[in-house]
């Protein structure tokens, strides 16, 4: 029998790995039947354990049978097992079940033991790894930045795993310091024979959507849903919601009081700035809400079927509904999947185009 401290250092070691004790003994089982080739037990090794009393047993099991066949581990002779067991009438289909003694171990077998385990358990936990971030794709992580270079910036994200995401993936201008606390989203797992491979990335839109998702409670349980989303990473993020109970503001749900909701998300993306806007199913409203905060005086349906329209604005709001390098109505088209064309008041007026305000000023 092997000690209680033996048992209980298992326990420590499932504990500090987090790995399941059931899943290590199933390796130490292993690794005991590896070590007993050296020694007088060449049948089958299993292990005997008393989690109560924190007690390990091994016994060898030899089956009695009167062929051998060939793969089957532990199958002993009629004549063979009567010469073990002289004053017990042996016949096919009965067990020899001895305890293994190991005091007859030698070096070889104890060092076998040893390899064997730790190369089990190795395995073991690049297994559980593998599990556990394959259950995560799709998912946010919390990870802990090692190093970064030019190209890559390596973390910490858990289960002895780390994970190099490109420089091209990160937020453009944001710096990673030692030890620090990053969210990551990951795109896919696969296994290889050193652990697992982790993809991951923070510059897409999914990282936002579940960001959102986890942030906003209203989101979690389904009362708010989030219908569309553009994203240029590291400067903005449109993101259009819609409440599916009556009297709730989504929009004002998720930005949350005294904006405490989206700067808990903005503070995730490095400051990254989030337009929310509210989603309509009338395309009018639906296009001058996308293109906030810039305040649309007309939008004009010119193929619902294509979604192409073009949007009427005030002189002094045409460069804002624009944006920067027209990122805001680019964001916008994107986010609601519509075409659509920005022309400020005097330059409809100038070419002819006939409109009518249609839309609701805020």
């Amino acid at each position: 029998m092997i000690s209680k401290s033996f048992f209980e250092s298992l326990e420590m070691l499932a504990n500090e790995r987090g790995l399941a004790i059931e899943s290590i003994l199933e390796k130490v089982e292993m690794a005991m039947g590896v070590a007993c080739r050296d020694t007088e037990y060449v049948g089958d090794i299993k292990i005997d354990v008393d989690s109560e009393k924190k007690k390990i047993r091994f016994y060898e099991y030899r089956y009695v049978v009167s062929e051998l066949t060939e793969g089957n581990k532990g199958e002993i002779l009629v004549e063979d097992a009567q010469l073990l067991k002289p004053r017990t009438k042996m016949k096919p289909g009965m067990e020899i079940k001895t305890e293994v003694d190991f005091t007859k171990f030698g070096r070889k077998s104890v060092s076998k033991f040893k390899n064997t385990l730790n190369n089990e358990l190795k395995n073991l936990e690049r297994e559980e790894a593998y599990l556990f971030f394959s259950e995560k794709v799709g998912e946010i992580i919390t990870a802990s930045v090692i190093d970064s270079n030019a190209r890559f910036v390596t973390f910490a994200i858990g289960k002895g795993t780390f994970a190099s995401m490109p420089v091209s993936e990160t937020i453009p201008g944001e710096v990673f310091a030692p030890g620090e606390q990053k969210k990551v989203y990951i795109n896919k797992v696969e296994k290889t024979t050193k652990g697992p491979k982790v993809y991951i990335c923070r510059n897409n839109r999914e990282i936002v959507k579940r960001l959102f998702e986890l942030s906003i409670p209203e989101i979690s349980d389904g009362s708010i849903e989030i219908m569309g989303i553009a994203r240029e990473a590291g400067n903005r993020t449109k993101i259009g919601v819609l409440a599916t109970k009556p009297n709730l503001d989504p929009k004002g749900a998720c930005v949350g009081q005294g904006g405490l909701r989206i700067k808990a998300i903005n503070d995730a993306l490095n400051n990254e700035k989030i337009d929310i806007f509210t989603w309509k199913s009338n395309p009018v409203d639906l296009i001058a809400e996308a293109l906030l905060p810039a305040r649309s005086l007309s939008v004009i349906i010119n193929d619902e079927k294509a979604k192409q329209a073009l949007v009427i604005v005030r002189d002094d709001q045409y460069s804002l509904a624009i944006g920067k390098s027209g990122q805001n109505v680019r964001l916008a088209a994107y986010a609601i999947d519509w075409k659509i064309d920005i022309k400020s008041f005097s330059k409809a007026l100038e070419e002819g185009i006939s409109f009518t305000y249609n839309v609701i000023q805020k």
